[in-house]
């Protein structure tokens, strides 16, 4: 990048809090600003090439200061210039911004080694774009899964944080928009790419990674045409270990007669990913020879992969502990609050076999379930879009465009559980990670037990299965046009107007966890040995059991000292192969059905499982562009209206319940309701479309006002509002009776029945009548610039007035069947509730120029940011889930924001000079809560404060050539979360994660 520089007056108008934190750089940058008006003065012009990390940070320095609203960038010119291994990785860096480190928010159980979601200034209702347009993954949330995007597909990265009239409305937190590269943003041709390998340390693998990118512009008669061409391929493999302890509950006279709180659960899980990510970004654009029409065709596909397996050792939740024992003689662990923290545990509650003979060991190991999981998942996104711009003088300018979205995600989550018995050890290590060991069940502190126990198939069964499948589409059709005229003086210098109309139909299918069993003793068919021999599932079972190693389990968190760390597990093969399982498991006339198996089915799932929307939105504005002068302060800003019309169809099914009484039975109450309820219930459904429209003036305003030359201050303020999930939206609505009342006459063996009723009507459904969420922002910001080149400090205050929450809640709809129409109380999401966000961010970056030597290579970044709420409610839905007990109350009142760090910072040390460019960069955010209520524990489960550090190291080979190093997780980092045990909110451990630290050695080029 070169940068044409001249310079007509001092510079650095310093405030005290300035002169303060700047005091050493002050004189270097004063001499060069005089020197740079002699030459001025003299009519040089100083050209100043600026490449590499400083040329990406100026970039995105210069798109925060020239914003007409409060944003954050990050650039990335060059092509694999993106600072971090993936756009998450990215962002996160900004103030203000973080993302989840699992694989989503409401599953605290597995670790995202690249992380999930984007949460902004502690709200998660963000919008996702590419190049300004809006974008999206099928599934049943709003916007883009930017783990999935390729980082090498971005020149840009956007985050808004506040709005103004002609943005595309419903980012209450923000929108993030991905910009792509354009053929007209280089001079010429350009030729690049990136290629490396990354080794990930616990999957003890190594991956592959290429982009590359061509642009050139060929001259046509004095008009422009630029093609440019970008594809990135990249694969990763990558393992994450977790060690869980379970709900504490409490055991009575279990140490001298008194009562402890022992976890009923244990969890040891090794997860693998494997995930596959391939872009390609092409862009045509023509500019005509007099430079008055820009035409600008664009495709974007995105299409990612990530396919998981998973072992995991769970003790039985059902245990009910029948001794502890000190581990080797010594004491208990105790907490202050009576918790259980190490020692074993015995328990003779659950399996126990059909005979003495094939009674697994002795008589106290807990049953523990041995879980092969395998989870594929695919996303795929393809965006087509094509503008025009036309500009046929000073005044007039003119833009049309249109868009069209296509995306399909797919998933199919298989299981398979096996099962044994065994003594658990635990010993939390304090702050370390724990020790969970297990032993033969015949195991005591003076008897180590049978050292093939756990390698022995003889002492397992083939316990349940589980199931679940999702297939979703969605597209959207896009049409914008607006036009903008400027003033010549004035104080409005320009006037813009626009419509946009967009279409989005989406159809999403997931079904429900499908759990049953395979085997249980209690189920009444007896026990399915995984031992071929006297096997009564036949020798062909035998080859579905692998032995997986379990030695290097979470760095050494885990023990099993009576042998070998090694245990049996159903095979990936297996699991991984749903048809084939389905066809092998079937033979065991189980109590588990596959999906396909169940009545009235659409494919694999019922009526309930699929959604369909059709979502029609329409858009004016009006914006006033006006800048002045007050004193010797410049200002300038914009002010507008945005009208917005959204109307949506989401179709379903509502089915009556089944009361009609049995006639042949006289004392069946049912027969003696009334009519009403008689013709009500007689166990019908109809299909129903929920139609629902919102309309709103969404008012924005922003000023900038030049307090100096390099200090500005900057108001913001905008309505804005957040639509609801598409999953909150379903419209399948069944029907129960509650509460049957019944009349009698007489008493004793007299008494008759003479009338019945049910008091009420409840259903548990989505909400396709929800409205919008809406949101009065309020940013406050003051900006300092003090170097053309990297140097700002920046700070804002904002403010959120939020309503119209999403919440779970219960709303009362009238339902008709038979002529007879009833009050059905519904449970599900609804809107409702007020809240505030509000909170400070403060950033400061800076390359050390006044240092000497090479010292004046070192730069830094630093942000921090601060957020608290107040009356802000969680929103207790599952738009996912679509059978999940919506409804029901969290364990506690008063829980915080779900996702809100109130404290979060990042740090960077930077190096360029003579070649090399180095980085290291820290983030962390404080504890915050995962989800009001874990799927497991039915507890909140909260991530404790924690952070990460990423480095890199690069080299000018040439001056086309670098080669590098970048590291994630160098410290190896463990994710700790905790879950609140009590109203009070003490809490008590819960998991502990490791991942990979991934190493990348990487080649650039670009020609």
């Amino acid at each position: 990048m070169t940068v044409n520089k001249t310079n007509n007056k001092p510079q650095f108008k310093l405030s005290l809090l300035a002169s303060t934190i700047m005091a050493l750089s002050v004189p270097n940058y004063l001499h060069a600003a005089e020197e740079n008006i002699k030459d001025s003065e003299a009519g040089d012009v100083e050209v100043i090439e600026v490449r590499g990390t400083r040329s990406n940070l100026i970039n995105a320095q210069n798109l925060k200061r020239e914003g007409e609203t409060v944003l954050d960038a990050i650039s990335a010119k060059d092509i694999g210039s993106l600072p971090d291994r993936s756009v998450l990785e990215a962002i996160v860096r900004l103030p203000g911004v973080s993302i989840e480190r699992f694989a989503g928010a409401n599953d605290p159980d597995h670790y995202g080694v690249e992380g999930s979601g984007v949460v902004v200034r502690g709200l998660t209702h963000t919008r996702s774009e590419f190049n300004g347009r809006d974008t999206f993954t099928a599934d049943s949330g709003r916007g883009l899964s930017f783990q999935d995007v390729p980082p090498e597909l971005m020149g840009a990265v956007e985050v808004y944080k506040n709005q103004s009239a002609d943005m595309i409305e419903g980012g209450i937190a923000g929108t993030v928009n991905l910009v792509t590269r354009k053929p007209f943003d280089a001079e010429g041709r350009v030729f690049a790419f990136t290629v490396d390998g990354t080794y990930s340390d616990l999957a003890e693998e190594t991956t592959p990674s290429f982009s590359g990118l061509y642009s050139d512009i060929f001259d046509i008669n004095g008009s422009r045409l630029g093609l440019l061409l970008n594809y990135s391929n990249s694969d990763l493999k990558a393992q994450s270990d977790g060690t869980q302890i379970g709900r504490y509950e409490l055991q009575n006279n279990l140490i001298n007669d008194q009562a402890v709180m022992v976890p009923r659960t244990t969890r040891l899980t090794q997860k693998k990913d494997d995930r596959k990510r391939e872009g390609i970004a092409g862009s045509l654009q023509w500019e005509s020879a007099d430079d008055t029409l820009v035409a600008t065709a664009e495709f974007i596909r995105s299409d990612s992969s990530l396919a998981w397996t998973e072992n995991a050792i769970e003790m039985a939740d059902d245990a009910v502990i029948n001794d502890l024992i000190p581990v080797s003689g010594t004491e208990f662990d105790i907490t202050d609050q009576g918790l259980f923290e190490s020692g074993l545990i015995t328990s003779n509650a659950g399996w126990r076999g059909n005979d003495a003979e094939r009674q697994p060991g002795g008589e106290f190991g807990a049953q523990h379930a041995m879980v092969t999981r395998s989870r594929s998942q695919e996303a795929e996104v393809n965006d087509y879009s094509f503008n025009l711009k036309y500009r046929p003088n000073d005044s007039w300018a003119f833009s049309a465009d249109v868009q069209y979205v296509d995306s399909t995600s797919e998933v199919l989550d298989f299981s398979v559980m096996g099962a044994t018995r065994a003594v658990v050890g635990i010993n939390q290590n304090g702050n370390s990670l724990p020790n969970i060991s297990l032993y033969d069940p015949s195991y005591t502190p003076e008897n180590t037990g049978d050292a093939d126990y756990f390698t022995n198939p003889h002492n397992y069964f083939w316990r349940s299965a589980m199931d679940h499948i999702s297939d979703n589409e969605g597209e959207e059709f896009a049409a914008a046009a607006d036009s903008q005229y400027t003033f010549d003086d004035g104080l409005i210098t320009s006037i813009k107007v626009g419509v946009r109309h967009a279409k989005r139909e989406q159809t999403t299918r997931q079904s429900t966890y499908n759990w049953g069993w395979l085997s249980e003793a209690w189920a009444g068919n007896g026990n399915a040995w995984f031992d071929a021999s006297g096997d009564e599932l036949g020798a062909s079972m035998s080859e579905h059991y692998e032995k997986v190693n379990f030695d290097d389990f979470a760095r050494g968190g885990v023990l099993n000292t009576a042998g070998e760390s090694a245990f049996l597990f159903p095979t990936h093969e297996i699991v991984a192969d749903y048809a084939n399982a389905v066809s092998t498991f079937s033979s065991l006339s189980p109590g588990w059905n596959n999906l396909a198996s169940r009545s009235d089915q659409h494919g694999h799932f019922v009526p309930n499982e699929v959604n369909e929307t059709i979502e029609t939105s329409n858009a004016a504005f009006i914006k006033a562009n006006f800048e002045g002068t007050i004193g010797d302060m410049d200002y300038s800003g914009n002010i507008g209206l945005r009208y917005v019309k959204i109307e949506n169809e989401t179709t379903g099914f509502v089915t009556f319940p089944d009361t009609i009484g049995d006639a042949s039975d006289p004392s069946d109450p049912e027969n003696y309701l009334p009519q009403d309820q008689q013709l009500f219930g007689d166990a019908g459904s109809y299909e129903q479309v929920g139609e629902s429209d919102y309309s709103n003036v969404l008012p924005s305003f922003n000023i900038k006002l030049d307090l100096t030359d390099e200090l500005l201050l900057r108001f913001g303020f905008s309505e804005a509002i957040a639509l609801p999930e598409l999953g909150n939206l379903r419209n399948y609505v069944e029907i129960q009776a509650n509460d049957m009342m019944i009349d009698y006459e007489g008493e004793g063996d007299d008494r008759t029945i003479t009338g019945a009723r049910f008091s009420r009507y409840t259903a548990k459904s989505g909400n396709p009548y929800l409205k919008p969420m809406e949101s009065y922002n309020y940013d406050l910001a003051l900006e300092w610039y003090f170097n053309e080149g990297v140097g700002s400090l920046t700070t804002s205050l904002f403010y959120k007035d939020l309503s119209n929450y999403f919440i779970n809640g219960s709303v009362d709809r009238v339902f008709t069947n038979n002529g007879v129409s009833q009050v059905v109380q519904v449970d599900g999401a609804t809107n409702g509730e007020k809240g505030k966000v509000q909170g400070f961010e403060l950033a400061y970056q800076q390359f050390f120029d006044f240092l000497p030597g090479i010292w004046n290579g070192f730069g830094v970044q630093f942000n921090y940011t601060y957020i608290d709420e107040e009356g802000s409610p969680n929103s207790q839905l599952s738009p996912d889930k679509p059978n999940s007990e919506e409804g029901e109350e969290v364990a506690f009142e008063n829980l915080p924001l779900e996702g809100l760090s109130k404290d979060n910072l990042n740090l960077v040390a930077m190096y360029e000079k003579n070649g090399i460019m180095a980085r290291l960069a820290y983030n962390w955010r404080s504890e915050y809560l995962l989800t009001t209520k874990d799927v497991i524990t039915q507890l909140p489960i909260y991530n404790e404060a924690g952070g990460q550090l990423d480095g890199s190291v690069f080299y000018d080979l040439t001056e086309n050539l670098k080669i590098g190093l970048q590291g994630t997780n160098l410290t190896d980092e463990v994710t700790r979360t905790s879950m609140q045990i009590d109203e009070v909110g003490n809490q008590a451990a819960r998991s502990w994660f490791v991942s990979d630290r991934r190493y990348s050695l990487v080649l650039k080029g670009s020609f």
